[in-house]
């Protein structure tokens, strides 16, 4: 099992386009767990489950939409805590 705390900027506050509730709706078709949240224009996200799961839900992200780029994208892996039952959206 992996935890990956994630933080990607670039255009992702997108009209039209809720990267949110995309994430939300592949995350548990892949299995994985966590939670995220939009601010301006950076992603900030917690992802949970099997390795494969969490790695690819990590190489969907890029691909979400046409119209997102992401520009950076940076990755730290933690010690998985099994502390989410789902996946979901936070306030910024």
């Amino acid at each position: 099992m992996k935890r990956i705390v994630v933080r990607a900027r670039g255009e992702l506050n997108v009209p039209g386009v809720p990267i949110l509730r995309i994430l939300k709706g592949e995350a548990p078709r892949n299995s994985v767990t966590g939670e995220a949240r939009l601010e301006g224009d950076t992603l900030y996200a917690v992802l949970e489950g099997p390795d494969e799961s969490v790695e690819r839900l990590l190489k969907f992200l890029p691909m979400a939409s046409p119209a997102i780029k992401i520009r950076e994208m940076e990755i730290r892996e933690e010690d998985y805590t099994g502390k989410y039952h789902g996946f979901k959206i936070t306030p910024s």
